[in-house]
């Protein structure tokens, strides 16, 4: 990059030090400031900024990374696009569609990127995408389980609360393969649940469902935050060929050949995503695959999920 990327951190929570070892890795770029209510967090060597205003106003600040809870998330993005930064929104991005809507709406009006840290999407080869999976033939199953003790939901006083989490592990370990599975199987239509668990009121442990897309597909899949067996895996068949991805590798069988693409560490991936953000700034082009609207389907799920158990609350 030929000018440097200034970034401030809005929260520096264990995502927000995910970001700054991302931004360690990419040369060009660099932390500003960061901006931590809680006196007792740590931020190491990083300048803290005394306070929104002041992180907004600073000149060095070219993008604002919000890692606070989702929650309110979306009224800050407006914020910093109306104050001259680009946005990048910490996963899941909002609480709703219509609260991605308003933010992308901003971003159109003010000419700024706004991506999101949905960095699994970076795992997807380029002839992956190019395929078709959005048709009525096409069936998909997915499972991601996650042990977490009801302990981690009452560590922080925002994961226990509905309204500010959007939810327990489906919208904090299982948005990233529904987001995966999103952007090959396009946008959703309906949402199917059975009965949620849950360790507080809105805030699940285990959640099954079916969703349908526009275009016929259908994705079978489960959540679960209670078993110690940790795997993620996401497989797409479709009448001429087939994607799998378990715990990050890549499997696919398109147009009669087959290829394996190796695990790329999460790590790594989070540093592709400020990567794929510089070059949006630059440019003047949403990121091309970070981009918001891609949340949008998975961000639909979600709150389906969150309704449902709300309701059943």
């Amino acid at each position: 990059m030929s000018t440097r990327l200034g970034v401030g951190i809005v929260g520096f929570g264990v995502a927000g030090r995910q970001h700054a070892a991302a931004l360690e890795r990419l040369p060009g770029a660099g932390i500003v400031s960061v901006l931590e209510e809680a006196s007792t967090v740590d931020t190491g060597d990083h300048r803290r900024a005394g306070s929104w205003r002041e992180l907004l106003d600073d000149p060095d600040v070219g993008l604002v990374a919000l890692c606070v809870p989702p929650g309110g998330r979306a009224g800050l993005a407006v914020q910093a696009l109306e104050a001259g930064k680009a946005v990048l929104l910490e996963k899941p991005p909002a609480v709703s569609v219509a609260e991605i809507d308003a933010v992308a709406a901003v971003a159109r009006r003010t000419g700024l990127p706004v991506g999101v840290m949905l960095q699994h999407r970076m795992r997807l080869p380029d002839a992956a995408l190019a395929a078709t999976w959005s048709a009525p033939s096409v069936t998909a199953v997915l499972e991601v389980s996650r042990f977490r003790p009801p302990a981690h939901y009452r560590r922080a006083g925002w994961r226990s609360d509905p309204a500010a989490a959007l939810g327990g592990i489906s919208a904090h370990l299982g948005v990233h393969y529904l987001d995966l599975a999103c952007q090959l199987l396009g946008q959703p239509e309906s949402v199917r649940l059975t009965p949620a668990r849950e360790v507080a009121a809105g805030i699940d442990t285990r959640v099954t469902g079916v969703v349908t897309f526009v275009s016929g597909a259908t994705l079978a899949f489960t959540v679960t935050a209670e078993s110690m067996v940790r795997s993620e895996r996401l497989q797409v068949l479709g009448p001429d060929g087939g994607l799998n991805i378990t715990d990050g590798t890549v499997m696919t069988q398109i147009g009669g050949a087959e290829r394996t693409w190796p695990t790329v560490p999460t790590a790594e991936l989070r540093t592709d995503v400020y990567r794929e953000m510089a070059e949006a700034m630059a440019t003047g082009r949403p990121p091309a695959r970070c981009h918001l609207d891609g949340a949008r389907g998975v961000t639909g799920i979600l709150s389906s999920v969150a309704e449902a158990t709300a309701v059943m609350a």
